[in-house]
């Protein structure tokens, strides 16, 4: 199926002519120490976050829109133009037919914030796809564990012929390898008999990690050994265990790719255990057309991407962004700020400032937002500035975001857009969360009635930072 699926993405409309006013603003942040990207992270920063709002109906998956995401995900990360080339291109050279993978899920969960195994079933079905010099990986070599729970592959809808070939290991064996592994703690047997990892998990909460669950928390199935991890069990102890495992050892040396599969998701601080709760706050703030009186809206979002400190905190993003909170770059949770550094040990395996990251979105199957993207057949190529304005044809849509500086987080923007007459036709203010902001307009005014075909001047207002750019809309 992954060879002949169609990619949803269609090419925008129109995208922003930008006319930058003044300099940018410096920013206030931490100094970092110096970048020490594990080898698997190719792309420090570079990550993309993909929407769509017809990926779930209710407790329903649409499996076909949501293996297409994943499809068209790793081809945007990796800037390839098929599915095997982008899967190759993750891997360093040294992958070969021989090479064993493992793929970290989480089954602690029987109810559906569980990654869903149709996003796994599309990693495994891409990477067999890949071309190695004539050669394709045996599904046999292709492992999906997880471990330190109750639960089974079953129970979390992972059935044997979603995976033919590859194998399903509820991780029992632990051991003590001598390899770097935090304390020497033991770990999965499936991990160390494998060359790479990839790593998937779903949004949720916890009592520790600053009450988020997401791909760091995700190794407490890797190690043995869970309620030592978890320090006194309190709700700030185990912080540094979860920073640590995954900044040295073997998660760190085989890490290729951190996927979080946020078809469905808990709320920080809620879970691990626990059904699925509504996003509607974050589904409504990406993409306007959604009916707002919506009470079952799910996050419907996968965000890929090399950098696992990017990838956790974009995932925190989408958590942060339904609470109504600040997902700033001061915000993060603590296990991300000692991992790049920030406080505590001296790591920095990653981008957590959104400043830095290369950020590229997907949203309803068309490519919006910030981020370097090559041209190439039926994608628009969006360019990275400070502001970019993508529209789509098919919703009637208008997708802004901009880029600030981190010390104008908690601060209003306004959000104003003209005719060519100068007439002011809708208005917004809205509260700066983190360094990249995203803000869907409906193409309709301030009173929702619905504007005409014409170009239009969208301005974005914050502090110093000024911002203009005109839009066509048909």
């Amino acid at each position: 199926m992954g060879v002949s699926r169609r990619s949803f993405i269609k090419g925008a409309a129109t995208t922003a002519m930008v006319s930058i006013a003044g300099g940018a603003l410096k920013p206030l942040v931490a100094a970092e120490t110096e970048m020490k990207p594990g080898p698997g992270n190719k792309w420090p920063g570079r990550v993309v976050v993909n929407f769509n709002k017809n990926a779930v109906n209710g407790s329903t998956v649409n499996e076909e829109i949501a293996k297409t995401m994943v499809d068209d995900a790793i081809m945007l990360l990796t800037d390839q133009k098929s599915v095997g080339a982008a899967w190759k291109a993750v891997f360093p050279e040294t992958l070969s037919a021989s090479s064993k993978i493992a793929i970290k899920t989480n089954i602690l969960n029987a109810g559906v914030p569980c990654p869903h195994a149709s996003t796994v079933q599309a990693i495994i079905e891409g990477l067999l796809q890949m071309d190695l010099g004539g050669s394709k990986i045996p599904a046999a070599n292709i492992t999906i564990y997880d471990g330190n729970n109750s639960n089974n592959f079953s129970s979390a809808k992972y059935s044997d012929d979603r995976f033919p070939g590859s194998n399903l290991v509820k991780e029992k064996t632990f051991t003590k390898y001598g390899d770097g592994a935090l304390n020497d703690r033991p770990y999965a047997k499936t991990l160390h008999d494998s060359d790479f990892l990839i790593n998937v998990f779903s949004p949720r909460g916890h009592f520790i990690g600053n009450g988020f669950t997401l791909g760091f928390k995700s190794h407490f199935g890797t190690y043995n050994d869970a309620s030592g991890m978890h320090g006194g069990m309190s709700k700030d102890s185990g912080i540094d265990n979860i920073a640590e495992i995954n900044c040295m050892g073997p998660v760190y040396k085989k890490t290729v790719l951190s996927f979080c599969s946020g078809l469905f998701g808990m709320n920080e601080g809620n879970g691990p255990t626990g059904g699925a709760d509504p996003f509607a706050v974050y589904a409504n703030s990406i993409d306007s057309s959604i009916d707002k009186t919506s009470k079952n809206i799910s996050p419907t979002t996968i965000i890929l991407s090399t950098d696992p400190v990017s990838c956790d905190m974009q995932a925190f993003k989408i958590q942060r962004i339904n609470k109504g909170g600040s997902y700033g770059y001061a915000d993060a949770p603590g296990y991300l700020k000692i991992a790049t550094g920030l406080t505590g040990k001296s790591f920095n395996i990653g981008i957590l400032d959104e400043e830095k990251m290369d950020v590229r979105k997907i949203i309803n199957g068309e490519i919006v937002g910030v981020g370097t993207v090559p041209p190439r057949e039926g994608i628009f190529a969006s360019q990275k500035n400070d502001l970019t304005i993508s529209l789509s044809a098919r919703n009637r849509t208008a997708f802004i975001e901009y880029t600030v500086s981190n010390d104008l987080v908690g601060k209003d923007a306004s959000v104003e857009i003209y005719d060519m007459s100068g007439r002011s036709v809708y208005k917004v203010s809205q509260v700066i969360c983190g360094a990249k902001n995203h803000l869907s307009w409906n193409m309709k005014t301030s009173s929702g009635v619905s504007v005409s075909n014409g170009e239009y001047i969208v301005k974005v207002s914050a502090g110093r930072f000024r911002r203009s750019s005109s839009i066509v809309v048909r």
